[in-house]
């Protein structure tokens, strides 16, 4: 293994949500409100009744996968790609949701039974997890690395699903590592949280899967990105813009090896998933059962509501996610946290000049010089922005975080490589990544 001492040490923030080891299971909401996903066939219309966890959507490719209702009801609206149904508070599960007698054992198998599922990659991507498994298993890795670190801070969902479904999760990591053919599976988790390590091995004991091992990585962020895993793992150093599929290892969210067991073992489509509703503002913050479509004040509800008005509500950790205006938007299940934070902890300063301090510097896990790079974003100055390695920035935030200047650092280094990949498809018929590769 490599250790990982770059990045930032973040506050965890999390004993709020870990009072209790109980996943609280809420009621079904009034409605829910569903989005379907670009050129996806509906299967549905207006008035239909579906049952929790009915079909909804065909997918359209190989990137799709179907929606299944979350709730059981009247279907009220089908327009603007969104599927709206009317909770009937039954809770009627459809009936082909039932424990699998018959565990299948052959990777195709497997796969089929993950994409008819529409389990989706639920560490914040959103992408499809068959085909994110299929495209793993054509490059043939040597190992499935788990992510079990969660470092942000607040969030603690992961931890939930460690404490209650341990077996579970181990037989979920199994089936992946036979899906995707990797030779053995390593579950990382992170040196803050030994313990979940130690439950793992103590159920692990009686399973006997032998391919399985767990490690202690850094607790230091962004140590759950997929390449620095990566790196870790195997002792190899990647360059700039490489996959961790170029270290033969394929990673995977611990709530998406759930969701997988789910779908093989109990036949259960993903439209739930476990999020921690928590943040200062909060007056009741704990780790629920979301299902798919709800609103997030609905969840600020449940959870007693606000102790104070908070200065931006968060789909995601603090740290990654996506500030949201309207607490009647949409959960979306590769959220795994709603946060409602308060003025002291959001960075909402107005931008100041740069004191030349070094701290991105020293946080940047790509030691990347990410100052250097927005001034030449700013000037336009796309051959320094190259040369200094634009194309590897993976937009963790770290150097936000850390930047005593408040400069939007991430969002400036985004729009350069959108505008840089405008200019040369543009002016010189050559892509970004063919321009990287003769300045590497």
């Amino acid at each position: 293994m490599r250790p990982f001492f770059k990045g930032i040490q973040l506050p965890d923030f999390e004993a709020s949500t870990l009072l209790t080891t109980q996943i609280f299971a809420p009621k079904s909401p009034p409605f829910v409100t569903l989005h379907v996903q670009a050129g996806s066939k509906i299967l549905v219309c207006q008035g239909d009744v579906v049952c929790v966890g009915s079909r909804l959507t065909d997918p359209n490719d190989f990137f799709s996968v179907p929606i299944h209702a979350s709730t059981s009801g009247k279907v009220v609206r089908v327009s603007n790609g969104e599927i709206q149904i009317e909770s009937d508070v039954l809770d009627r599960l459809d009936p082909s949701i039932h424990p699998r007698l018959l565990i299948p054992t052959a990777p195709d198998e497997i796969l089929d039974l993950i994409r008819e599922a529409g389990v989706i990659d639920l560490g914040g991507s959103g992408a499809s997890t068959y085909q994110a498994l299929l495209t793993a298993r054509t490059n043939e890795p040597k190992i499935l690395v788990i992510d079990c670190c969660q470092l942000e801070p607040f969030v603690t969902a992961d931890d939930m699903l460690i404490l209650n479904f341990a077996a579970e999760i181990l037989k979920g990591v199994e089936l992946l590592r036979v899906a995707c053919g990797a030779a053995r599976a390593v579950i990382a988790v992170s040196k803050a949280k030994s313990e979940m390590r130690e439950i793992l091995n103590s159920k692990n004991y009686n399973l006997k899967f032998s391919s399985i091992e767990t490690v202690i990585v850094s607790n230091r962020y962004p140590q759950n990105q997929k390449e620095i895993l990566a790196e870790t793992i195997t002792g190899k150093i990647l360059k700039w813009g490489e996959l961790a599929s170029s270290a033969g290892v394929h990673v995977e969210n611990l709530a998406t090896v759930f969701a997988c067991y789910e779908a093989v073992y109990l036949n259960k489509p993903l439209f739930e998933r476990v999020v921690t509703v928590g943040g200062p503002c909060i007056a009741d913050p704990k780790n629920l059962w979301v299902r798919a479509g709800v609103s997030a004040k609905y969840l600020f509800n449940l959870c007693k509501g606000f102790l104070r008005d908070p200065e931006r509500v968060v789909l995601g950790g603090p740290v990654m996610g996506r500030a949201i205006q309207d607490l009647e938007t949409a959960m979306p299940l590769e959220a795994q946290a709603l946060l409602a934070l308060p003025k002291e902890i959001v960075n909402s300063h107005a931008e100041e000049p740069c004191i030349r301090c070094g701290h991105c510097v020293d946080a940047c896990p790509e030691a990347l010089l990410p100052e250097t790079l927005v001034r030449a974003v700013r000037k336009a100055n796309t051959e320094q922005a190259l040369e200094f390695g634009i194309h590897g920035c993976t937009e963790c935030n770290a150097c936000v975080y850390v930047c005593p200047s408040h400069i939007p650092i991430v969002q400036v280094i985004r729009e350069g490589k959108q505008k840089f990949q405008n200019t040369y498809a543009e002016t010189q018929g050559v892509s970004i990544e063919e321009k990287v590769a003769e300045v590497v």
